[in-house]
């Protein structure tokens, strides 16, 4: 099963959409992560915790347009 976090409030901050992915991963859900669809105030950051994400919990990068969630 495939799942996705979209269209979340402005002010989510990464750690909260890691964690929800992080729920998400181990309720045994593939992750997929619209890379440029993520806010932040950090970039340096924010690329850290996307690789975090790839590498602890298998998720997938995509871009919005080939998410494929429509």
């Amino acid at each position: 099963m495939r799942t996705g976090l979209r269209r979340a409030p402005r002010r989510l901050c990464l750690a909260s959409e890691r964690y929800s992915a992080l729920d998400a991963y181990v309720r045994h859900f593939r992750v997929v992560v619209q890379t440029d669809a993520v806010a932040h105030i950090d970039a340096n950051l924010a690329s850290a915790g996307l690789e975090m994400m790839k590498l602890n919990m298998d998720a997938e990068l995509v871009l919005a347009a080939d998410c494929g969630l429509d």
